[in-house]
């Protein structure tokens, strides 16, 4: 045989190797293109008007349409028997009050402006009828959000979800930011898992409160470096994962002000999707 002729298939043998080579590559690890983020921020002030009790029952109707009843069920926290103080017996109406929410959704849009994934997010604030031994009164701020992919093709789904989140941010001192849930990481594939707030606290000024949600795959935990109790404090309900389909997160923290005080606040929320 020739030396060129060797020469030859030495070239093509190696040729199939880094072809080869690549293919492993490519099987072994998953081919995502891109990552693309949306992310809003909304001011509310302590003269913000939001949603009236009656807008919010209709806009938690149009989630549960959107979304389905498994990642609306904690939406409505302030309907009598949902919690409850520990002196308070079954069937009585909480001394939990609806105060105002706001909503927003974003979207993620490829180049060809094909919407890879959505979500929608809401913040309620509830009043408890109840002020502490310095005389500041308590509010609960309760935070949902659910996103999906949504981008169907020929080979299946071409986007995954891969983070969301929710932040509240107080802007003043007069507002200290005492207790928040989660307060660490919760994880499961298709798991039922519970958010629970309240429990290890006893008396007639603390409410025990326990909602059970799906999650389908990766972690539900406050968010690393956005979590700080205190005096203009704040909380970040954060999920993360990889995931084809629709998941939901819930997160609350009590902020307790003076009466005469009002309460500026920062949410931001914000959505992570890849494509492949």
């Amino acid at each position: 045989m020739k030396p060129k002729f060797l020469s030859g298939i030495g070239a093509m043998f190696a040729a199939l190797m880094i072809v080869g080579a690549i293919f492993v590559l490519a099987v072994g690890a998953e081919a995502v293109l891109s990552t693309s983020t949306a992310q809003e921020t909304l001011r509310i002030a302590p003269n913000s008007s939001g949603m009236s009790e009656d807008e919010f029952m209709a806009y938690a109707g149009r989630m549960e349409q959107k979304y389905g009843s498994e990642a609306v069920s904690a939406l409505r926290l302030h309907i009598p028997d949902e919690t409850r103080g520990p002196s308070q017996g079954a069937g009585a109406t909480p001394n939990i009050r609806y105060v105002s929410a706001w909503s927003g959704s974003l979207e993620i849009r490829n180049n060809d402006g094909v919407v890879l994934a959505d979500s929608d997010n809401a913040l309620v604030l509830y009043a408890l009828d109840l002020t502490d031994e310095q005389g500041r009164d308590h509010y609960y701020w309760w935070q949902w959000g659910a996103a999906k992919n949504r981008e169907d093709t020929w080979i299946g789904d071409d986007s995954n979800l891969r983070n969301f989140w929710s932040r509240v941010e107080f802007e003043n001192s007069t507002s200290n930011l005492l207790w928040y849930a989660p307060d660490g990481d919760m994880r499961g594939v298709e798991n039922t898992v519970t958010l629970r707030f309240g429990l290890e606290f006893s008396g007639p000024d603390c409410h025990n409160i326990s909602k059970d949600f799906i999650l389908h795959q990766g972690k539900i935990r406050p968010k690393p470096g956005e979590c700080r109790v205190g005096n203009a404090g704040k909380y970040a309900v954060d999920w993360v994962g990889s995931y084809e389909g629709t998941q939901s997160i819930y997160g609350i923290c009590e902020e307790r002000r003076q009466d005469s005080a009002g309460s500026a606040v920062l949410w931001t929320y914000c959505l992570t999707a890849s494509q492949f």
